[in-house]
């Protein structure tokens, strides 16, 4: 029943790091220099670790993105809610809400659960259609075996994103 806890606790921790990992990468790989004209539209995908997303603006202010990550054995779904404050700027600042479905499977468990995060962030445009994300904040994960045992383990994980996207047309 030990092992059970362990690969919850890996599985959080796991996506937390990757995600560290991956925005310190693509901030030293992208020039932060680049400007470009902005042309944000009503629909936009992205790229995050490990996933993608796919964004619909219902106003300059207000956005939905419905987001999918995948890794081996673990699979992040869920709907993400943003408010940006300066819709027409080149730096395009935000607070959001997340919640999400997750489910995991490993030698000595399996399960699912639930994570909801509370997040501030901005986003760059370095050309016309494409930006950087960087986004963090609280989240309440709880995750439950579900494979011979009741076993679960929840708490407040602390949370970074990194995303590129790309807005369509306009």
């Amino acid at each position: 029943m030990k092992k059970t806890k362990c690969l919850c606790d890996y599985a959080v921790k796991w996506l937390v790091a990757g995600e560290l990992l991956f925005a310190i990468f693509c901030g030293i790989a992208i020039p932060p220099l680049l400007y470009g004209e902005v042309a944000k539209s009503d629909f936009g995908i992205g790229v995050n670790y490990p996933g993608l997303g796919a964004r619909y603006f219902f106003s300059d202010k207000i956005s939905l993105e419905l987001k999918g990550q995948i890794e081996k054995d673990i699979f992040v779904g869920g709907l993400r809610g943003y408010y940006y404050f300066s819709p027409e700027a080149k730096y395009l600042l935000f607070a959001g809400l997340e919640g999400d479905f997750v489910t995991f499977k490993g030698d000595e468990s399996k399960g699912n659960g639930f994570a909801g995060e509370m997040l501030v962030g901005g986003e760059y445009f370095f050309a016309k259609a494409f930006s950087v994300q960087l986004d963090l904040g609280p989240a309440f994960i709880s995750l439950k075996d579900t494979k011979d045992t009741t076993e679960s383990v929840s708490g407040l994980e602390y949370v970074v994103n990194f995303g590129i996207n790309y807005y369509l047309g306009k």
